[in-house]
């Protein structure tokens, strides 16, 4: 078997674990389970409000609110005020009355209370009453208890659970449909409701038969689809919070109001759900509308409206099988997995982008037109998992490859070149091409007189920790070593790595090796070592890159006139005594930011150039203080006088500048000024200063 087709058994077996990791992952952690409900949530925000369906409802809110607050009182109100309210419903034409408030206890102070609101209910005989269902489950724990209506409301009224579900993340999406205790069955509040506006009498086997595929059938005509083995029934949500038309419970036990709604026939023929939307009475969830919805809660009452309206709808949401989706999940993960290996990383990327992109939408549509909810973290999950495990086994495999073609190449090529190698095997074809790049020369002043005063072995050592200090600085600035000449260095700043700054980082490369060589000066100092000085020049232009060797033997190094002029700066550092001994060019200066301080030097000619250029020094970073704005306010001024040949007034300016700082150029444009005092330029000097030397 071959190499190849190994990696391709190892890769695809990568995206076949990859999916069946994550159908584990997504059955068993409760972050998977969060995740997928929020993007249930996104769904329902994208499919927004089913206006539709709320226009056309038959339920009809009854609000314990703050105006009921106002006008009854804090609650529990007297159940008198309750049997009024049913009173006027069934005035009203409701068909039925849904109480999601308990009534668990009795009037012990004021039974007669009871009997009144009993009374009113056996009369409207449309009330469904509350209970609650009490269940507590924990490892090897299981406790189940009720709590129904008192005994003179269950001989007037059924009643229904109220057992809401939450999920991991505490928003309520689920509704349960009725909860099993001591051999009876005990519907939730809103199926019982229904039940109750169908007319449905006898054993609830006869009109709530359980279909073939887990699904009910209520009243031979509705289907309630189930979700899960609670049993529950996902909630197909109309809106958010307040979405359903509200009526204050106040407005409905008050005449002049009463009359009114009376009028408009609101409740007639109606479900009628009552229940509080007051924060205080703490029955209040978040839906799969709460973020899209604007962060309110739902009241509880309004869940039970949802799920209602529903079931007479026949809205329902249909869910797509599991296995379906890990089906999905695997072919997405192996075709993908086979992506990646036979072709580059970005293009199994791409692909991976690609697949989640038509999967989404697909899946969005499914939901927002179909309302056909498929899961939407596994396969998701899946595809992730497979570009990491893939791209991760490429990439450490060729790392291996590239580790050993190292471990061969490092000893004849610098580390940078070999990488760029190990990254575009182009690299290795003779020839260059231009780019706009910046080189930096430093050069040791009067090395060999220094190198005199001290054993061969002892120059060797100083000039090694020299350079390795040096090589350091050039690196951390993400600058290219293009070679050492004895004791000078000349790096690359833009190659082979391209970056849009790198006139700025060679510029503070240069500052910190000067900083660099100050501590090594202070260390050689303690060890009674003389230490030595250095220039650095920088330029910035086109230059020729590549391997620009001989067939025979590559050098990957820059040449061109950009270069030799980076090389010349260098050395115009022995004419310009600055405070860094470093000298850049104008062109290097237009491209630095206000974070670099420079200091205009002069206009030069170097030798072999016709075409002057300006110079500047490199001063140092913004915040750091080498002259301060008097002295270099009358360098300017001197430095304007004697491009314009005012050679007294540069004399004073110079000299101003001088008394606040001593400065060698100051100095060197004085006696300047005093030779051409004596012998004057011819009329058509420009300025430009001709140097002489390399």
């Amino acid at each position: 078997m071959s190499k190849e087709t190994k990696r391709l058994i190892i890769i695809l077996s990568i995206g076949f674990f990859c999916a069946v990791l994550m159908v584990f992952m997504s059955m068993g952690l409760t972050f998977f389970e969060i995740m997928e409900n929020r993007m249930i949530d996104f769904r329902f925000s994208i499919r927004d409000v089913n206006y539709e369906g709320l226009e056309s409802s038959d339920v009809v809110i009854v609000a314990i609110d703050d105006q009921s607050y106002s006008a009854l009182g804090l609650f529990p109100w007297p159940r008198t005020v309750h049997a009024k309210l049913v009173d006027n419903l069934y005035k009203a034409g409701a068909k039925t009355v849904l109480f999601d408030i308990e009534f668990t206890e009795e009037k012990t102070e004021d039974p007669q209370q009871d009997d009144i609101f009993a009374n009113s209910i056996a009369n409207a005989k449309n009330v469904v009453l509350s209970g609650k269902m009490i269940v507590q489950e924990r490892e090897g724990f299981y406790l189940q208890s009720l709590l129904p209506p008192i005994e003179k409301l269950q001989e007037v009224a059924p009643y229904g659970i109220v057992d809401t579900y939450a999920d991991a993340d505490n928003h309520i999406r689920r509704y349960i449909l009725y909860r099993d205790y001591e051999g009876e069955r005990y519907f939730s509040i809103g199926l019982a409701a229904i039940i109750n506006y169908l007319g449905l009498e006898g054993d609830h086997t006869d009109y709530f038969v359980e279909l073939g595929t887990g699904d009910y059938l209520l009243g031979g005509q509705y289907f309630i689809n189930v979700y899960d083995s609670l049993p529950s029934s996902f909630i197909n949500y109309y809106g958010p919070a307040y979405s359903f038309k509200y009526i204050s419970y106040e407005q409905v036990v008050d005449d002049e109001g009463f009359q009114l709604l009376l009028e408009k026939d609101v409740f007639k023929d109606k479900i009628v759900t009552i229940g509080a939307s007051i924060s205080e009475l703490h029955d209040n969830f978040p839906t799969p509308f709460f973020v899209s919805g604007g962060r309110i809660l739902t009241p509880g009452v309004e869940i039970h409206s949802n799920f209602i309206q529903s079931v007479l709808d026949q809205n329902f949401i249909a869910t797509v099988p599991d296995y379906y989706v890990y089906l999905i999940t695997l072919i997405f993960t192996i075709a993908l997995a086979f992506i990646i290996k036979r072709t580059k990383p970005v293009i199994g990327i791409t692909s991976a982008i690609g697949m989640a992109a038509v999967y989404s939408i697909v899946n969005v549509l499914l939901f927002a037109r179909w309302q056909i909810l498929m899961n939407f973290i596994t396969p998701m999950s899946g595809i992730g998992l497979t570009v990491i495990g893939c791209i991760a086994y490429q990439y450490f495999s060729e790392e291996r490859e590239k580790m050993r073609v190292r471990s061969v190449f490092k000893h004849y090529l610098a580390e940078n070149v070999v990488d760029s190698v190990l990254e575009d095997t182009d690299t290795l074809r003779f020839g260059g091409e231009k780019k706009h790049l910046t080189v930096l020369f430093s050069d040791i002043r009067s090395f060999t007189t220094y190198s005199e005063k001290y054993l061969p072995e002892e120059v060797v050592a100083i000039l090694g920790e020299y350079l390795t200090e040096m090589v350091d600085v050039i690196q951390k600035h993400e600058g290219m070593l293009d070679k050492f000449v004895g004791d000078e260095i000349m790096a690359v700043f833009g190659a082979p790595y391209y970056m849009d700054d790198h006139a700025e980082k060679a510029c503070f490369t240069a500052l910190e090796m000067i900083r660099k060589l100050d501590e090594l000066k202070e260390k050689w100092q303690e060890q009674g070592r003389e230490g030595f000085n250095i220039g650095i020049g920088v330029n910035t232009g086109d230059m020729i890159v590549g391997n620009l060797g001989s067939t025979q033997i590559f050098d990957y190094t820059v040449i061109g006139d950009a270069v030799n002029l980076g090389a010349r700066l260098e050395g115009i550092n022995k004419v310009y005594q600055t405070a860094n001994n470093i000298i850049i060019s104008e062109f290097t200066k237009d491209e630095l930011s206000d974070k670099i301080v420079t200091r205009e030097l002069d206009s030069v000619r170097v030798k072999g150039k016709k075409k002057p250029v300006a110079i500047f020094e490199l001063v140092g970073e913004k915040d750091v203080v080498v002259y301060p704005e008097e002295f270099l306010g009358h360098f300017s001024a001197g430095l304007a006088s004697y491009k314009k040949m005012e050679w007294e007034r540069a004399i004073e300016e110079f000299s101003k500048g001088c008394k606040i700082k001593e400065d060698e150029v100051c100095n060197m444009y004085i006696k300047r000024c005093r030779h051409f005092k004596k012998n004057p330029p011819a009329e058509d000097w420009d300025g430009v200063f001709t140097l002489k030397t390399k």
